[in-house]
């Protein structure tokens, strides 16, 4: 068991199963729901941008701190608007946001950009956009907070490496994915793997950690940080050193 206060409602929890806390997507906080994922990412912020472990309501207020959010979780999105000049931006509806292809009048403005779980599902014929528009929306002192599934293997694993014009197609209560590869040849793919949530939420690839790292730095960012510290007052023990937040610094 483990009593810790969640660093993004602020308010404390006790007596929860290691097991529930050690989840990277289990809502082991009995007020937010927040995971453990939430709360490492959190926390990752908190330590760039103040040098210091605060919960959300912690953090001071400051306006002057722009930051982008891509999906974000609502429970953490509200708390950042609420101190900084943040915007949660989404794929599917407004406030809109296509990291493989964004406004020249948006490079350069944020002081930081968070992403948790979005790139495993971007296209690979997008993929090295997405990486270098994520610089590019940065200032010089800004960071990414970056999170996916990623793995401790050799190499990425790409779902669908030929991807082109494709679509999903469901038939009978399944889901099958439907491709037209650049040279005209036709694939059909019918074990798909969705995550949660809204829009396009198919999985592409499982990151190799390395590949993240070599991506990272082609796309124009100095240093990598990968949060695996444990940090049980707020509820963060990881049972593993993978699919943990990255923080790449600008």
């Amino acid at each position: 068991m483990l009593d810790f206060v969640c660093n993004i409602c602020g308010l404390p929890n006790h007596a929860v199963p290691l097991e529930q806390v050690q989840n990277r997507e289990f809502q082991s906080c009995a007020h937010c729901r927040s995971s453990l994922r939430m709360r490492a990412g959190m926390h990752a912020l908190s330590l760039e941008l103040f040098g210091r472990p605060l919960t959300l309501p912690e953090f001071p207020v400051d306006k002057t701190i722009t930051g982008l959010g891509m999906s974000d979780w609502d429970g953490y999105a509200h708390g950042l608007a609420q101190k900084f000049a943040y915007t949660n931006t989404f794929y599917h509806t407004e406030p809109r946001l296509d990291i493989t292809d964004i406004p020249g009048d948006e490079v350069g403005r944020y002081r930081f950009l968070v992403s948790s779980d979005v790139f495993e599902h971007i296209p690979a014929f997008a993929l090295d956009a997405a990486f270098a528009n994520s610089r590019r929306l940065l200032r010089e002192d800004g960071l990414f907070l970056f999170t996916v599934p990623y793995f401790k293997m050799e190499a990425t694993i790409e779902h669908f490496p030929r991807l082109h014009d494709f679509r999903i197609i469901e038939t009978n209560g399944r889901r099958f994915l439907y491709n037209r590869t650049a040279d005209g040849s036709e694939e059909v793919f019918d074990d798909l793997v969705f995550h949660g949530g809204d829009g396009m939420t198919l999985e592409m690839r499982q990151f190799a950690e390395s590949d993240l790292r070599r991506r990272l730095e082609i796309a124009g960012f100095g240093d990598l940080r990968v949060y695996s510290e444990p940090f049980p007052e707020f509820g963060i023990v990881w049972p593993m050193d993978w699919a943990v937040p990255i923080v790449a610094r600008a």
